[in-house]
């Protein structure tokens, strides 16, 4: 018969065991999305052209979100800086931009804070040779309680 000793040695590498197949097979974002809930996104308006001037929305807890890209003809494999204004107080954000009309890849930019609710970031977009492509930019605020976000449309220079 094993000894108590045996059986309290047995139950620490369960629970051992147990604790690493966890961490290496559930992701923390499902976990985060579970906790919080899915993102709830609001669209901007789609004759708001991102080539003039800045466009505007306003998230569905009431705050107003501007998001602006430079230069303005928003030119392929060319350094883009994105800039999101809000009233939302975070210490950084994320932008996910992806084609419509093509698959362009997945595009992840961190925007970190350089005022109060003034957010910056840099990235480049891949280029292709049919042009005219059709990006939406998902702007993300991923709060403890909440996470809503913002949908931009632009099309990229010919």
């Amino acid at each position: 018969m094993p000894s108590a000793r045996f059986f309290k040695l047995l139950i620490v590498e369960v629970l051992v065991i147990g604790a690493i197949g966890t961490y290496l097979f559930i992701d923390s974002s499902d976990v985060y999305r579970w906790w919080v809930g899915e993102t709830h996104f609001v669209y901007a308006d789609p004759t708001c052209d991102l080539h003039v001037k800045s466009c505007e929305v306003k998230l569905s807890d009431g705050h107003k979100v501007l998001f602006d890209i430079e230069p303005k003809s928003i030119p392929l494999m060319k350094p883009l800086s994105f800039t999101v204004t809000s009233e939302i107080d975070l210490p950084s954000i994320e932008i996910k931009l992806f084609a419509t009309n093509m698959n362009m890849g997945f595009h992840t930019f961190k925007l970190t804070k350089i005022a109060e609710g003034r957010y910056q970031g840099e990235g480049i977009l891949p280029t292709c040779v049919v042009g005219n492509m059709i990006w939406e930019a998902h702007v993300i605020f991923n709060e403890n309680k909440q996470s809503q976000g913002a949908i931009f449309t632009f099309q990229t220079d010919k």
